[in-house]
């Protein structure tokens, strides 16, 4: 099959998932276009890929920022300990900002 052919399916593909279309609206709208059965396939595919992507790179940042607000609760809390301020605040208020997103970012790169 012609590739500018195989790159239209998937770009008319990508442009009506970011329209909000779901899978079955995006088999239907293909189809429609004349779109054979292993292209639409491969169209399919290439729209799993491309959110599951999406949603490893939101983990992988959300996990970031989730172990740096952690270490940086730790720290600022053995400060406080240590010249004799109050930690409540920051130790539960950052560890509790930072188990949340990491384990955010967890669900994301394990693809629940």
């Amino acid at each position: 099959m012609n590739t500018s052919i195989t790159n239209d399916f998937l770009h008319l593909a990508s442009s009506l998932q970011k329209e909000g279309y779901n899978m079955d609206q995006i088999t239907l709208q293909l189809r429609e276009k004349g779109a054979p059965d292993n292209l639409l396939q491969e169209a399919l595919q290439h729209l799993k890929q491309l959110h599951i992507n999406r949603k490893r790179s939101s983990g992988f940042a959300c996990c970031g920022i989730g172990v740096a607000l952690l270490v940086v609760g730790c720290m600022i809390t053995i400060m406080l300990y240590n010249s004799g301020g109050d930690i409540k605040w920051v130790m539960y208020g950052l560890t509790t900002l930072g188990v949340i997103f990491t384990m955010k970012g967890l669900v994301d790169l394990l693809g629940w």
